[in-house]
């Protein structure tokens, strides 16, 4: 986990140069400190999630991405205790803490992140050709705000622990090899998940069998070869990185030969039901 205090410090000695500069840098330390507790507890919890799932890197964004898909706690403050007789019942034991994870609001974490930018990491807009551009942002307006952070730093510094999750897991495993792990109650039907291996483009459908169990189905399209018609699976994610107009080689695993995809602008045509159900 992030250590905070000396980040604290830094940040406070930054505010006692009382200088335009200092302030300036103040803000930049506290922004960066507020994304390093968010991006550590993505950190924790990656064996859960693929990098390639997460379409955007704001800390709002990466902790409710954590609590929809990996663990719906990771905002929450959590003490694990451990009993100190073993074969004890629970109610009878005497319980030793292990440590506490200091839990926050992501949605005031990200007002904190974008008013310090908005306030000292932005210069203005000028209105019209007579308008000044300061050197920096309002003095008195960046210290406050970055105060108020440090508030919320020194109050997340008295964690001492993180934890990775809590919940059953499933896994399954890709055909690159790349054992793939999530947990269970935040997975939904269609939901569909990326391999963790950085240089495998598959992905994947969940599926929920009727005893609860899950399945994997590979996201992916059907090619069939234009040589012997035996129908080759394309995934889909390495399909939709392909640009308008570019032309790609998918190799029949039967006969070898070289089929070329590419995405063509087409006109379309609604079904004559459909039509008519619009007119």
């Amino acid at each position: 986990m992030i250590y905070l205090p000396p980040i604290i410090e830094r940040i406070r000695a930054l505010l006692d140069q009382d200088t335009d500069q200092g302030t300036t840098y103040a803000a930049l330390e506290a922004r960066l400190a507020l994304e390093k507790v968010c991006y550590d507890r993505l950190r924790q919890r990656h064996d859960y999630i693929s990098h390639a799932d997460l379409r955007g890197w704001n800390p709002n964004y990466v902790i409710n991405k954590l609590m929809a898909e990996v663990d719906q706690h990771v905002g929450q403050t959590m003490t694990l205790s451990i009993g100190r007789n073993p074969g004890v019942k629970p109610e009878d034991d005497d319980f030793m803490e292990l440590g506490t994870q200091i839990g926050f609001n992501p949605s005031r974490i990200s007002k904190l992140w974008n008013a310090l930018a908005k306030l000292a990491l932005h210069v203005r807009l000028p209105e019209n050709r007579d308008d000044h551009i300061p050197d920096y942002g309002d003095k008195a307006q960046v210290r406050e705000k970055v105060e108020e952070t440090i508030v919320e730093l020194e109050r997340l510094a008295k964690g001492t622990m993180d934890f990775s999750g809590l919940g059953e897991e499933v896994s399954f495993e890709c055909p690159c090899g790349q054992r793939n792990k999530r947990r269970a109650e935040l997975l939904e039907i269609g939901q569909v998940i990326s391999c963790f291996n950085p240089q495998c483009s598959r992905s994947f459908k969940v599926q929920v069998e009727e005893d609860g169990s899950h399945t994997f189905e590979l996201d992916a399209a059907e090619i069939p070869c234009a040589a012997c018609g035996a129908i080759t699976m394309a995934p889909q994610r390495e399909l939709h990185k392909m640009k308008p107009g570019e032309m790609r080689i998918v190799r029949c695993l039967k006969c070898g030969h070289e089929n070329r995809i590419a995405w063509l602008l087409m006109r379309a045509e609604l079904p004559s039901a459909e039509a008519a159900a619009e007119n």
